[in-house]
Parts: structure tokens; sequence; C-alpha cells
């Protein structure tokens, strides 16, 4: 599954949920939808992350989807996506035709779940940059007796951004720990606040373009999880509540809009 519903933080209130028309996109449960604009018709469409590079306001990501509506006609797909090619979730194949519309009794449809602004907390995947892939592991090659460096063979994404970025222990005395990058290289990941123990040789640290607090989230094309490994340059702004990399391959985080502002800083 991709993007869930995480709770809400104006207090118990159950999540928005509204039903939009789909314009030529195939949409699966969890992913993230934007205004269809860009299509020329219905009301929603897949969250191209091409978004992601200019300042159109009308065309962000304001929810994702929660169900697909079955059609009454055998026109429309509704069925169960391929395992490890995208999220996993029913899928609502598009209609337009005047022909298809009346076989299957309505136009295609999906429920939405609404992203409110600093309410509406979400849970989502984390992947190095394609659904199923899982944020690279970072073996220690050179000891650390300050705690402030990860030194490793360069098997590190390139693209981790100054400060938004979080280092985490998976194996050694630091097992657990969490530490904000300040310095990101090719071969190691520098920290301001040691970790609390010797980093030793062999020891297991992940990385990812995430942290807590006000951070910069990034979606690849399929719009079903954040990409933990992007570059601080056209992204959207988020805070995030909780981050998890404790295990290889179900790293997520649950964060929410801070408001509906892009971020494009190229």
């Amino acid at each position: 599954m991709g993007f869930t519903y995480a709770g809400n933080l104006g207090g118990a209130g159950a999540p928005v949920i509204r039903r939009f028309q789909t314009c030529t996109d195939t949409l699966y449960n969890g992913v993230l939808v934007q205004d269809a604009i860009g299509l020329g018709g219905g009301h929603v469409q897949l969250a191209d992350a091409a978004i992601e590079l200019g300042d159109s306001m009308d065309l962000l990501p304001f929810g994702f989807v929660t169900g697909v509506i079955p059609a009454s006609g055998s026109n429309v797909t509704h069925t169960a996506a391929a395992s490890g090619t995208a999220q996993y979730g029913d899928t609502r194949t598009a209609i337009t035709t005047q022909a298809d519309v009346l076989a299957n009794g309505r136009p295609s449809q999906v429920d939405v779940c609404y992203i409110i602004p600093m309410v509406t907390m979400v849970r989502a995947p984390i992947y190095n940059a394609a659904w199923g892939t899982a944020l690279t592991e970072l073996t220690v090659t050179t000891a650390s007796t300050t705690g402030l460096v990860v030194t490793h063979a360069g098997d590190t994404p390139t693209d981790i951004a100054d400060h938004y970025a979080t280092v985490y222990c998976r194996s050694g005395a630091n097992r657990g720990q969490y530490r904000v990058v300040t310095t990101p290289a090719a071969g190691s990941q520098t920290c301001l606040i040691a970790f609390q123990n010797d980093i030793a040789v062999g020891d297991v640290f992940v990385v990812c373009s995430m942290r807590l607090g006000p951070m910069h989230w990034n979606i690849p094309a399929t719009a079903d999880c954040i990409d933990g490994n992007h570059a601080l340059a056209d992204c959207f702004d988020g805070f995030c509540h909780d981050l998890n990399l404790e295990e290889s391959g179900k790293e997520y985080c649950v964060f929410s809009l801070t408001n509906m502002k892009h971020l494009h800083t190229t």
C-alpha cells in the first residue's frame, strides 16, 4: 500500500474523503493525486513527479486514493496491481467515451482522502527512487572515535541534501540512534551531534533524505511512496512526525503538509 491515513492533529475527527471523476490515468489505492487540469478534464489525475519542477500552485497533490469505484459493466479493470511493479492495491482504468460510460453505468471514479495542511497525518513508505527498492545500507570502512563521521565504501545515495537528511545505525554499538547529517558525501556522512559510542568498522548505517520536524519530500513518477534519495532542489514542504528506518525495505514516515506552498529552489 502507498500513502495511508495516519491520524488527525486537530483531534479525533474522521478523515475527509470525497469521490472524484478520473481523467486518462489509471489510479491505484494509495497514490497521490492532483488537480486534473493538466490532462484537460475530469477532477483528479496521478500526482506527476514533474509538478515538483515548477511553481504551478494548482497542480500540487491534495490527497491520496483510498478506494476505486467498481463499474456495473465490464469495460473497466478493477483488479489488484501486480506485486513488485507498483504499490499494492486495487486499480481503476479511466474511461472517457460515451459508449464506455454507458456500458459501465458511470464515469471512472475514485475516493480521495484530503491531506489538509497541518491537520491530516499521512503514513508513507520510503524507497530509494522507486517502489520496492530499499534504501542503501552503508557498511563502515573507517572507524570514528569521535562518533561524528560515518565513513563507508561510497555506496551511499548521491542526492542527499545537507541538513535535511538522517543517518541511522542498524548494527553496532550505536544501534537504534538517529542523527541529522550536516555534510553528506559519496563516502561519508558527517554529523554535528555525535553518536553516543565509537563508530567501528563493520557497523551498518542507512541514510535518508528526510528528518524529523520541518522537512522536504519528493515522490517518484508512480506517486506511491516518498523518494528517500533526493536533492534539496524541487520538492514539497512537510512536517515529519515519525521517521522509522529500522528495517530494510520497510522504512516509513508519518508526515503532514505544512501548507500548500511549493518549494522551488532551482
